[in-house]
């Protein structure tokens, strides 16, 4: 099995998780066909992939020597199959039925559980990385598919259900140092600090936990020592586990992957013990977890509502403060002696006149329009001009008045000014001066208008 420790990164969006890009096997023949896949922690120590992993790479010798994690790739089979044996051969292996056992993939299980436990086809697919490609539209589909992996992960994480690894609150001796450092050297010598400070979290709780709630050990003696040592020294007691483990339940839209973190786990896992005791494979499992995911979303809304309305009731009582100073201000502008004059009543206010002149020069189209319609440098806007004010510009008015007529009728039709001139500077060219322009106007007139301008 040629699994390199490079073929692991963190996961930025879910530190508690890792993502994993398998190498390619038979049925895999183009390097998009490898997406990246998420591995998440289990409930169930035994079925948990990280926690099996960590402890693999610290009590294995040699490990740093190779870029594999079982090794040279030529022995990685051997490693492999020295593994299954060893599994078949436990006395916690049932053989269900007689005869011999033989597979010719890990996958066939993991496939058959995943189904089980409701999985589709395509699902259980994506997660095993086999090949359905039927359609030329498959090609352009992002093989990287988050939310259907993480529901077959999620499966494949027992019937305790997928969890998180975090750090208790008011637990500050656990720092990256001591887990990095002293807790997996080995995993952040070939793996990088990110991902040994994520599989160091599985180790320290695994180490700190009773032995008496499993039947079986979690973590060989001699790294549990050595661990136990590391954090007693950094000012941990050995009596609290500062690790927690928290369920959660995949949900998502599309693309979109929500792990929902589970606020009520001890209920949810007793429960679920419960389900395993009567033999229910699936059944009330998956409701039970799905309910609860929904309660720890009901919970969260819960409690960004009361911190909203706390928010309000701050920033109402902040403006009753600022009023009441604005109030106790005014009064006491208003209880000063002053003399109150009233205007007097003959007082007659008289419009402002303006000067009626057209500008000499205007730079555009868009300033000649607002020439007409307000006026340009506090003079008189061209529309309110008298007849005796129309004469004494008699020459520039008329020059312009073409202009103001062919955009006042496209403003009645429906257009705006401005979508207006821009048609009458697309018919003769933003390049022609406003004179130019003029010139061309009075012209077409004479011949019924522009056809473009015509409507």
């Amino acid at each position: 099995m040629k699994l390199q420790f490079a073929n692991f990164v963190p996961n930025r969006q879910y530190p508690s998780t890792l993502l994993c890009q398998m190498r390619w096997s038979k049925n895999i023949h183009e390097e998009r066909d490898a997406p990246e896949q998420i591995v998440l922690g289990s409930m169930d120590p035994k079925m948990c992939a990280l926690l099996n992993l960590a402890v693999y790479i610290e009590t294995s010798t040699n490990v740093s020597n190779s870029e594999f994690i079982y090794g040279h790739p030529k022995d990685g089979n051997r490693v492999v199959r020295r593994f299954l044996g060893d599994i078949i051969t436990n006395t916690a292996f049932k053989n269900m039925k007689t005869g011999k056992l033989g597979t010719h993939s890990f996958r066939k299980g993991a496939a058959t559980y995943a189904s089980r436990c409701g999985m589709s086809k395509v699902f259980v697919n994506r997660r095993g990385r086999w090949r359905t490609r039927k359609g030329v539209v498959d090609v352009y589909i992002d093989n990287t598919q988050p939310y259907p992996d993480a529901c077959t992960a999620a499966a494949l994480a027992g019937p305790l259900g997928p969890c998180f690894y975090v750090r208790k609150h008011g637990i500050d001796c656990v720092s990256p140092t001591l887990l990095v450092d002293q807790i997996a050297p080995t995993i952040k010598q070939v793996m990088g600090e990110a991902v040994a400070t994520t599989l160091a979290m599985l180790l320290l709780w695994a180490v700190m936990e009773p032995s008496d709630n499993y039947t079986y050990e979690l973590i060989p003696d001699r790294l549990k020592q050595k661990i136990i040592g590391a954090y007693v020294n950094s000012g941990g007691s050995e009596s609290l586990n500062p690790i927690d483990r928290v369920g959660l339940f995949v949900m998502g839209d599309g693309s979109q992957l929500n792990l929902i973190t589970i606020d009520t786990q001890d209920s949810a896992t007793d429960v679920n013990r419960r389900g395993i005791i009567a033999g229910s494979s699936t059944g009330g499992e998956g409701s039970c977890r799905e309910f609860a995911a929904l309660h720890s979303q009901y919970a969260a809304v819960q409690r960004l509502v009361s911190e909203l309305m706390s928010e309000m009731q701050r920033s109402r009582h902040e403006n009753q403060r600022e009023l009441q100073k604005i109030q106790a201000i005014l009064k006491r502008v208003m209880m000063q002696p002053a003399v109150r004059l009233d205007a007097p009543s003959h007082v007659v206010v008289y419009p402002e006149k303006r000067v009626a002149r057209l500008s000499k020069r205007p730079k555009d189209l868009f300033e000649l329009w607002h020439e007409f319609q307000f006026g340009n440098g506090g003079l008189k806007p061209a529309k309110d001009f008298t007849p005796v004010e129309r004469g004494a510009n008699k020459f520039a008015f008329s020059r312009r008045k073409v202009f103001w007529d062919i955009v006042a009728t496209l403003i009645c039709s429906g257009y705006t000014s401005d979508t207006a001139i821009d048609k009458i500077y697309a018919v003769y060219g933003r390049q022609l001066p406003v004179s130019s322009i003029l010139t061309a106007l009075r012209a077409d007139r004479r011949q019924g208008g522009h056809a473009s301008l015509r409507l």
